[in-house]
Parts: structure tokens; sequence; C-alpha cells
């Protein structure tokens, strides 16, 4: 049997095995499925939007028909891989005068504006991939969850790293069950620093906006502020709260998915920050927030610890003494697996490895073909396969990196996390951080 076949049936049961998202779902409803090509309309086109227009147009049986974007300014480029695209400005009138003809859309915006996009489209029962993080707050995340299994129709989160085929050996040394049972994980990355801003305020005064970016859209649901050239606009918004999640929301998505995935984790029961807080605009220059989940078969019998650290932070200098290492060994992000005979490092950009080094000199690290992410996607919405990252599963994943920033709010404080009612025991203090109002004219698409 080939690795792939492997691979897809593990991810028909593991992948949809996260318990606590699926609670409360009686049945599935009943699958959308596109035969024929696909029509595809892209929301957000530059940046990961153009990679996402590139990859999607490059499956031999989609037509991408429409391209929208905030700035025209993106479209010379993503209408070189979708020559015949008509193009539009604002995603509400697409959605309310161009979706007839269109299958599936692909949202890549700023992460403020990801769940109202997707909402809209899947309830007009398109497919939908959407950028990582799925959404901004946990209330979204649900919402984007129940929606998804009420339309039916094919979804995945853009963390193409889930499909590549270095998280595919990881996997394939982790069933392997070289390094026992796992009892504590360490998830790092070298975000923000040299990516974007984090730590800083808001800037004084205003600049001319560019003639070719609408900014009143590009804040969609937010709160309105003047522009800055290159304060926001294209890429620099990851850092800020009203647009993006910051470094944890960024990257957790890609480095905390094998341990959700691998281990089966359901939802956090404790997350604590021992970090700086918000500043309100941005969120910190660093962050280092412990999750605590309840113990599984694949665990040790005492809670799972998962460490998330960014900013450039890393696993303690004991725990890699212990393992033969350094930190300066470790890549710059990645997710580490304690057990009770070794670790595994899985790196979404290299090898995995086993450590100690000595005692799994043996041990071949397999070398292992990934699938086309978006290409899986598009197969599973003609009724060929299916989606590995459906939002049953990334919603769960988002929610978990999400619940790190609510507690950056509150330092050094341990927050009980009741999953099933959706909020901290005893401390509605934390709850408000859980949802957001739109501003005044985005109520409709925000309940869309």
């Amino acid at each position: 049997m080939s690795h792939t076949i492997d691979r897809r049936a593990f991810l028909t049961t593991a992948t949809y095995g996260l318990g606590w998202v699926l609670a409360g779902c009686a049945s599935a409803p009943r699958r959308v499925l596109t035969p024929g090509r696909l029509r595809h309309a892209a929301v957000g086109v530059g940046g990961m939007g153009l990679a996402d227009v590139q990859r999607i147009a490059s499956h031999p049986e989609v037509d991408v028909v429409a391209l929208c974007d905030v700035d025209s300014a993106m479209f010379e480029a993503a209408l070189e891989f979708a020559p015949n695209a008509s193009t539009w400005r604002d995603w509400r009138e697409l959605f309310a005068r161009g979706l007839e003809n269109v299958d599936s859309v692909s949202v890549s915006t700023p992460d403020h504006m990801h769940a109202p996009i997707t909402r809209a489209a899947m309830a007009a029962g398109k497919h939908v991939y959407c950028q990582k993080p799925l959404t901004r707050t946990v209330a979204e995340a649900r919402a984007v969850r129940e929606l998804a299994r009420e339309s039916g129709v094919v979804t995945q989160m853009g963390i193409q790293n889930h499909s590549n085929g270095y998280y595919a050996a990881a996997r394939n040394l982790f069933e392997r069950n070289l390094i026992g049972s796992i009892h504590e994980v360490h998830v790092w990355t070298d975000r923000p620093a040299g990516w974007w801003p984090q730590g800083v305020g808001r800037p004084e005064g205003s600049d001319p906006t560019p003639e070719t970016l609408d900014w009143d859209l590009w804040l969609g649901g937010a709160p309105r502020r003047p522009y800055k050239s290159g304060c926001y606009h294209p890429f620099a918004w990851r850092g800020w709260e009203d647009f993006g999640t910051g470094a944890q929301g960024d990257m957790a998505c890609h480095l905390m998915d094998p341990a959700l995935w691998f281990l089966g984790l359901e939802a956090p029961l404790t997350v604590r920050s021992d970090g700086p807080r918000p500043n309100g605009e941005t969120y910190p220059l660093w962050s280092r927030v412990h999750y605590e989940f309840a113990p599984n078969r694949l665990t040790t019998r005492g809670p799972l610890q998962l460490t998330w650290h960014d900013g450039g932070r890393k696993p303690p200098v004991d725990l890699c003494s212990e393992l033969g290492i350094t930190r300066e060994d470790l890549p710059g992000n990645a997710c580490l697996f304690v057990g009770t005979r070794g670790a595994l490092v899985a790196n979404p950009y290299g090898p995995p490895q086993l450590l100690p080094t000595a005692d799994f000199a043996e041990v071949e690290i397999p070398t292992l073909d990934g699938i086309d992410h978006w290409h899986q996607w598009v197969d599973a919405c003609r009724g060929e396969g299916i989606a590995s990252t459906p939002f049953d599963y990334s919603a769960a994943l988002t929610e978990t990196a999400l619940l790190g920033n609510v507690a950056l709010r509150f330092p050094h404080e341990t927050l009980r996390w009741d999953a099933r009612r959706m909020r901290f025991a005893g401390r509605p203090e934390a709850d408000r951080y859980l949802s957001e109002e739109p501003r005044q004219g985005w109520e409709d698409a925000a309940r869309a």
C-alpha cells in the first residue's frame, strides 16, 4: 500500500478524531460536491493570496473566473494566472452579483476579514479555501465550524505544511512509537522579529492613500483609523490587534498542528501566559504560553504540558541538555515531542530529528513525498478524496492558538477553559476577548 493511501486513511480517522469539535454533531450534513470543472473566485490576491491563486489555477480542472482585492495594484500579477477572470474591488458586490457562475472561493485577506467572507461564501453554498488562522476570534472559529457542518461544502485551511513531506516523515516516525508515551510538547517560532512589527504603538498622523487602494474596504469591520504608509498594508498588519493575531495566531496554525494532529488532542484544560501583555495596539515582541491538555492513550497518565514560545525563544536549556543538544541546534520553527524514551522534532521546513541522536543512530529518517494541499482541496470539491484540514479540524486548531492570545492579557494567571460552554470558568473578564463586534455598517457582513 502506498504512503499516500496510508496517509489519507489516517486523515479520514484521526483528523476528525477531535471529540470536542464534533460534540453536538449528531450526523454529517449532505456533502455538496461539484463534479466537472471548478469555477473559482479568489478574494485577496496579493502576498499569500497570489500564491493561492497560482496553485489553485494550476489544477487542470479549475477555471479562475473572478479576482477580488481592495487594492487594484494586486490584479496585474494575479491575472497572469487567471487571464480571463473578472476583477472586483468589494467582495460584497462580487457575492451579490457575481457568484452565480462560481463554485468555490479562496479567502486570503488580513485575518480580521476571514470569518465574514468565509461565512458568506459557505452560506451561498460555495466550497472555501481560507488562509490561516481561520478566524481572528474564538467565537468566529466556532461560528465558521458550525456553518461548515450545516452547509456541507468542502473546506480547507491554508496550512500547506500539513501536507508536505517533512510532516509526513515526522508522522511516520511518531506512529512507530520510537519515543514512547508523550508527556511534554514545545512549539516555537522565530516570528515576529524581522517579519512584521509588534510591541509598537500607533503612529501619529496620516499619509495619502494610494490611488489603487480603497482604505475603508481594507479596514472592513475593524475600527476606523488613518492610513499610514508601510504600517498596515500590504503585509505589516499581522502584529496589530485590530487586524491580525500576532506571532502565535499566525504561526501556531503551522507549528502546533503536529501536536493536535499526531496526539489527537482535545480542547485545552488550562492556559497561562508568562510573557508581557499586548499594549492595546500590537501584540508583544515575545510570548510564552503554557497549555495543559487531558491525557489520552498516546500520552503519559498525567496532564500533557504544551508550551508555545515565540519571539525567537526556544525550549528550556536544561531540556535541551538532557536531549544532548543546545538551543542553537534546534531549527527556528518546530514542534518538539518529549516522550518516555526520547524526543522527536517535527520541522515543517526540514527533515524530522530523533533525540538524543546517539540513541537513534540506527533509525533511518524517511524521505516521503507530500501532497499538493491546494489540489487536494480541489479534488475533494470534485468528489475525489477528502480535504486534510477541513474547518472541523482547523477551527479547533485556530481556537487553541487564539486562546493563547487571550491568556497574554492575564500574565501569570492560570485560566481554566470550559470548551463546551465557550467560556473561562470564573473569569468573565477573559471572556470578553473571545469575540468582538464589528464597526457600524459591517454588522450584516459579520453575521453572514
